[in-house]
């Protein structure tokens, strides 16, 4: 069992994120289609969007984006995307089996996006997060993420705002 230090105390981590590569496309394209498809806080164009094919998610790892993942009794619960831009590591379109929400996988996902975001020598992980999402709200204040910027709409009628963390800031 892993542990997360936040805030100098030690909590047990159930799961624990991993990449995930190419041969698990079949695999991230049905948690997204689980969890996109019915994410009615979202546009449904947005939604639709975020439902990717297989194809889609090999064609997005060819082109340089990175996906991680949570395994629970060798099935794929949650998945994330992150890539390494000019500003940091951006993390984006995590979703998580509604089974298996608030049970800690988030929360694996963000542990490793930090240390993705170190091992590859970015100053910040950044983030966009759908304005009332009190899940992602709750995470970004557990991790020390901070707003920047004013809220912004990145699809017709979806407002959100960005938040960002300093690398070498401890959790």
């Amino acid at each position: 069992m892993a542990f997360c230090d936040i805030d100098g105390a030690q909590f047990p981590r159930k799961y624990r994120a991993v990449p995930l590569g190419e041969s698990e496309a079949e695999a991230i394209s049905a948690v997204y289609k689980a969890v996109w498809l019915a994410a009615c806080d979202y546009p449904q164009e947005w939604r639709e969007k975020r439902a990717m094919t297989a194809d889609q998610v090999r064609s997005e790892i060819q082109a340089g984006y990175y996906f991680f993942g949570v395994y629970a009794t060798g099935t794929l619960v949650g998945v994330y995307k992150a890539s390494i831009t000019e500003r940091g590591c951006y993390g984006e379109q995590q979703a998580v089996l509604p089974e298996y929400q608030n049970q800690g996988v988030a929360y694996a996902m963000y542990e490793q996006f930090l240390a993705f975001a170190k091992t590859n020598h970015c100053n910040v992980n950044y983030v966009n997060i759908l304005i009332g999402n009190e899940p992602c709200e709750r995470a970004m204040k557990r991790y020390h993420f901070y707003k920047t910027g004013e809220p912004w709409e990145q699809a017709k009628g979806m407002w959100v705002q960005t938040y960002e963390r300093k690398v070498d800031e401890d959790c």
